[in-house]
């Protein structure tokens, strides 16, 4: 029997492998970055760095042992400390902190949520209802790990294997009950949530997104659908109007996991109870610049949904999130009251002005279908608020200011200038996160596929938000799409402060009269 399938499948052989290093571990760490003395390292050979290289700085500062990859490397007699080669460490890296930490995710209800968008809003909203219903929750995510309102930085949306086991153990001293969590494509392919046992695991969508990592759709797809055979698993919850939700419910309806599908597009009615299967409908979707509502079916119930946050795809988040509560055993009427008082991420859909001012939406879409959503939306709203008013088409007007990062996709830098052209009045396309491109060579890929007049470019990203909000008036919306919330622009490897809302409440401010400013 190899390491790897021991480890899989008998604890009590990773305990006595464990203990062959005759140490107490108290503390793992596989970034040497984060190395305190007594610490028990784990240098694994990674994607790009390889830990076996801070060895010895690991031991100069006096780490207690150290657990080594043993592919392709030797262990130096001078390093006079307890040590254990394992190959494929990893692979097993989350397993092995998980066992040290006491296997924090089994007391834990762990929600997993994968999709190319979505991921972040959902998890928080999941979080915030959670709480509202008096179940002290934990999230871990794009931007941030910790509680609602009290969230740590986090470098990235899936943290390591090991510090994601010592994460959930403080998050059990601190009372939580439940842990959710974005389930990304890489994190899922690094192995980096192995060790975790996962209760619900939650699709929200997949299109184009991340091919420079994965290579083709298939295999992106791939990597997220790992996620809905983890070992142990309890409920799926998917999302029924995509493709890769209606293949993973067929491949999962004979496997002891409860389903819950959730859609738009009227189900089947024979499949709304199969098997393991139930379905969470939604109908009558209404939106406007102030709220989403619509109405659900569940199991013969019926009931309606109001939320005061804005964007046509939201509503698919809050049905994601609503079945997720009902996989969480929580009453229908319950989690649609806790589900009303949710409060708008930041940016996501995050809206500044209005009133007398242009309506900026600031969002993090920056992949062609997210954009896509999110201007269809609110192309459809301001025709809707067009009809209530009465006011005629060329009165109000839809303006994008757009780019792309470097250093990813290409090949969707000319379909995100398709779609702005498409369904934008305006469009401003300029520097995102150039990373080590140049920035005018991003902007001439994305200008391939955009078309007429209306579009230009701007690389400064300052001054296109500024032309944009000083070219609009009081009833226009202009969206600032692709960098949401991020507080930072990368440019040749450096990172400069850079908020987007920021830029916007300046010339939001600056654009009100001195007695506006005064009163506010």
């Amino acid at each position: 029997m190899s390491t790897s399938s021991r480890f899989g499948s008998d604890e009590t052989y990773l305990a006595c492998l464990l203990d062959r290093l005759s140490v107490k571990i108290q503390r793992l760490a596989a970034d040497s970055r984060t190395l305190k003395p007594g610490d028990t390292f784990l240098a694994c050979a990674g994607e790009q760095h390889d830990a076996r290289n801070d060895i010895p700085q690991a031991i100069a500062l006096g780490v207690n042992a150290v657990i080594w990859e043993k592919q392709g490397f030797s262990w130096k007699p001078e390093w006079k400390i307890p040590n254990l080669g394992i190959s494929g460490l990893r692979h097993e890296a989350g397993k092995i902190a998980s066992q040290v930490y006491d296997h924090p995710s089994r007391h834990l209800r762990l929600v997993g949520i994968t999709g190319t968008n979505g991921k972040t809003t959902c998890s928080h909203w999941y979080a915030q209802t959670m709480m509202t219903l008096g179940e002290k929750t934990a999230i871990i995510g794009t931007l941030g790990h910790g509680f609602p309102g009290a969230l740590n930085h986090a470098n990235h949306t899936t943290p390591d294997a090991v510090y994601l086991q010592q994460l959930m153990a403080d998050y059990l001293q601190h009372g939580a009950r439940s842990l959710v969590m974005e389930a990304s494509s890489h994190g899922l392919s690094q192995d980096r949530l192995a060790g975790s046992e996962f209760s619900i695991a939650v699709l929200t969508n997949l299109t184009r997104d991340h091919l420079d990592y994965h290579g083709s759709m298939d295999a992106y797809a791939a990597a997220k659908a790992k996620l809905f055979f983890w070992e142990g698993l309890q409920h799926a919850v998917l999302n029924l109007d995509e493709v890769l939700g209606v293949e993973l419910s067929q491949q999962l309806a004979w496997k002891d996991v409860s389903i819950i599908g959730y859609g738009f597009r009227q189900p089947d009615p024979s499949a709304r109870t199969t098997g393991n299967q139930k379905i969470l409908y939604g109908s009558n979707l209404r939106f406007t610049t102030q709220h989403i509502s619509f109405d659900v079916e569940f199991c013969n119930r019926r009931a309606s949904l109001q939320c005061n946050v804005t964007g046509r795809y939201n509503a698919y988040n809050l049905l994601a999130v609503l079945a997720t509560l009902l996989a969480s055993n929580v009453d229908l009427d319950d989690a649609i009251t806790a589900l009303q008082q949710v409060q708008p991420i930041p940016g996501r859909m995050e809206k500044l002005g209005g009133g007398d001012q242009p309506i900026v939406i600031v969002d993090y879409a920056h992949t062609p279908d997210a954009l896509n959503e999110v201007l269809t939306g609110l192309r459809e709203t301001l025709a809707g608020t067009r009809m209530k008013k009465r006011i005629r088409k060329n009165q109000a007007k839809l303006v994008c200011v757009i780019g792309c990062g470097g250093d990813r996709d290409r090949g969707k830098r000319p379909l995100i200038g398709e779609i702005a052209s498409h369904l934008a009045d305006e469009v401003i396309i300029t520097s995102d996160n150039p990373r080590n491109e140049n920035p005018a060579d991003i902007i001439n890929e994305i200008m391939l596929g955009a078309s007429g007049k209306h579009c230009t470019a701007e690389a400064d990203r300052t001054a296109a938000i500024y032309r944009a909000i000083h070219g609009a008036r009081k009833g226009d919306i202009v969206l600032i799409a692709g960098k949401g919330a991020e507080t930072h622009q990368e440019i040749q490897g450096k990172k400069y402060p850079f908020d987007d809302r920021e830029v916007v409440r300046q010339v939001l401010h600056d654009l009100a009269g001195p007695e506006l400013q005064v009163q506010g």
